[in-house]
């Protein structure tokens, strides 16, 4: 891709971790599901096309100049002192990647609809790569929790 980018649900700008968020209205993003398990949680993101915000169906298209696939998302909460509005504090509280981005049409609606997944995808992937004892060892020295994991998974016991 050719950038990082930040947005938040306000307006202005805000600097945080070397990265300037801009405010914008305009993204809906489904609220992510908190759950226990190794099950992948994904979520769905959804920026219309606005003409009155330059976000012309065209402009829209330019996604597909990106290579946005498997780019990393964090989701903040941001804190602002209720007084004066300044801002106090960020709170991560979702990681995922971009899977893919449709281009979605209704009617005369035009939207780009980004669905994110977490990483726990890949516990269910065939052929994906498992821990090791080497990779254990990396971790935690010493750990013999892996130790016999990748030996046993091949064999069969009759």
């Amino acid at each position: 891709g050719t950038g990082t980018y930040g947005f938040f649900a306000g307006k202005g700008s805000i600097d945080y971790g070397g990265l300037t968020y801009h405010g914008n209205t305009l993204i809906d993003i489904d609220e992510p599901v908190y759950a226990l398990g190794t099950a992948a949680q994904p979520i769905t993101m959804k920026l219309p096309a606005k003409s009155d915000f330059g976000l012309t169906p065209d402009k829209l298209g330019l996604i597909e100049q990106e290579d946005y696939k498997n780019r990393p998302v964090t989701f903040y909460d941001f804190y602002f002192d209720p007084d004066n509005n300044a801002f106090l504090h960020a709170e991560p509280t979702f990681y995922g990647y971009v899977d893919v981005i449709d281009h979605r049409e209704e009617g005369d609606e035009v939207w780009l609809e980004g669905h994110i997944e977490t990483g726990a995808v890949d516990n269910f992937r065939e052929g994906y790569r498992y821990a090791s004892h080497e990779d254990q060892q990396l971790v935690a020295p010493g750990d013999m929790f892996f130790e016999y994991a990748a030996r046993i998974k091949n064999e069969y016991f009759k």
